[in-house]
């Protein structure tokens, strides 16, 4: 599609992943008919039931979007791709496009490579067998690593998987696990899409709580006209430990990096408020002011502006005897 010379009328992508989601959504602003569909109700890397429904509302608002389509045919006509769906109310819609982009996934480009006279195990991809810690194919002097292995296909962490599989190729047979960074993604779609640290669906129940925190009341977020979003902040019930969050929202890659050293860090959700948090900004409404007595109470309620800024700070806490919010103001 970048070789593009003109725009095309009409466009269907399969895979509201990253990719999907990015273009179909400039598409869409440019002017093409677009249509999104997915097949397992996925959106992007969200994995929080609350946040995907909210993101796939506000994007329904520019595009049609279903994650979870029920394509009943497809064929070629001429120049046009036909496809028949049924929409989100059951009816049977059929209707053409200029092109249809695929947008589901890759899989390691390794045919050719004669992988198979190696001696090495392979998967059903023709992909070998490897240890994700140090990514050494079996006992082998073979390190496999970034897209070939597809475990994260993301630059940064191709780059640190690259320099792990390099040291241990070059200190073979002595090999040493790869030291992760902070679980990290973005989308970069309009709001944003991020997530941090561990993702809602691996978490373990009855062991964290969350903090919700909306975007569209937000003062900063309403002056850029950038009020959609909400936010997810996971706790560890036991010891306040930032665990994670999943959100969509206005400056999402700020947010996420500022999550991601906390979590990288190992901090609390109270160590995580008392840095500084300048007025007024995005990042003011992060992480949320309440999480922390939410440790306390176990209980999961709606974040307030928390705000460090030069005038005023504002404060809450959780009063577990009477279950009533306590706030209160103080002047610098």
């Amino acid at each position: 599609m970048f070789a593009w010379e003109d725009l095309p009328a009409s466009v269907v992508v399969f895979g509201p992943g990253v990719i999907g989601l990015e273009l179909g959504q400039a598409l869409s602003r440019l002017g093409v008919r677009v249509r999104v569909f997915g097949v397992s109700g996925s959106l992007g890397p969200l994995t929080d039931p609350v946040i995907r429904a909210y993101a796939a509302s506000t994007f329904n608002d520019e595009f049609y979007l279903d994650p979870n389509a029920r394509v009943t045919e497809m064929e070629r006509d001429g120049d046009q791709v036909v496809v028949t769906y049924l929409d989100r109310e059951g009816r049977s819609v059929t209707e053409r496009f200029d092109y249809a982009l695929a947008a589901t996934g890759r899989e390691p480009n390794v045919r050719g490579l004669g992988l198979e006279n190696t001696g090495l195990a392979l998967d059903q991809r023709g992909v070998p067998l490897f240890d994700a810690q140090t990514l050494q194919c079996g006992n082998a002097p073979v390190f496999i690593a970034g897209d070939a292995n597809n475990i994260l296909p993301l630059l940064h962490e191709a780059a640190d998987e690259g320099k792990a599989a390099g040291e241990n190729a070059a200190s073979y047979p002595q090999v040493k696990p790869l030291a992760r960074r902070a679980p990290l993604a973005v989308v970069f779609s309009d709001p944003q899409i991020a997530m941090v640290g561990q993702c809602y669906a691996d978490l373990a129940e009855g062991h964290f709580v969350t903090g919700r925190v909306s975007f569209e009341d937000q003062g900063r977020s309403r002056v850029m006209l950038k009020n959609r979003g909400l936010m997810h902040v996971y706790a560890d019930k036991a010891t306040g430990c930032f665990l994670g969050a999943e959100w969509t929202g206005p400056r999402a890659e700020n947010i996420a990096h500022l999550l991601a050293w906390s979590y990288q860090q190992g901090l609390t959700i109270g160590q995580m408020l008392a840095m500084p948090f300048y007025h007024p900004v995005v990042m003011e409404w992060t992480p949320p002011s309440e999480t922390a007595s939410m440790c306390q109470s176990g209980k999961c309620v709606e974040a307030q502006p928390h705000r460090r800024g030069r005038h005023h700070e504002r404060y809450y806490s959780w009063d577990r005897s009477s279950q009533e919010r306590v706030t209160g103001a103080r002047r610098e």
